[in-house]
């Protein structure tokens, strides 16, 4: 579970969801709607801002906070794939990636406090 301030998460899980959406909605012009794409990239951002240690159960906490890490992780990893596929570089595209690696960090840290030896279950 991530413990982080208010503003590491806001800025790390929005910057992420910020260049998720925008990658998405750049891939997928014609095939799908603004609102999914918003909606896939708001998920992590919304379960790592709401959904917090000592406000809710454990039991709720944990799964949902690796949920939201997988499901950031997976997409990320699917639109860099799909961006490099089409070959067609937009002016700015690093900005999407240095994004997508800011948000990649509370997800590390979820993961890693889930799988590390020390974590008490």
């Amino acid at each position: 579970m991530i413990e982080w301030s208010e503003n590491k998460l806001r800025f790390t899980s929005g910057i992420g969801a910020l260049c998720t959406v925008g990658l998405l909605s750049e891939l997928s012009r014609e095939r799908l709607p603004v609102w999914i794409a918003v909606a896939a990239g708001l998920i992590p951002l919304l379960v790592f801002l709401f959904i917090r240690p000592g406000e809710m159960r454990r039991s709720i906490v944990l799964p949902l906070q690796i949920f939201a890490a997988l499901w950031y992780l997976l997409l990320a990893a699917i639109l860099t794939i799909m961006f490099f596929e089409r070959g067609e570089m937009t002016q700015g595209w690093p900005v999407y990636f240095v994004g997508l690696v800011i948000g990649c960090l509370p997800c590390l840290v979820v993961l890693w406090r889930v799988f590390s030896p020390r974590f008490d279950r």
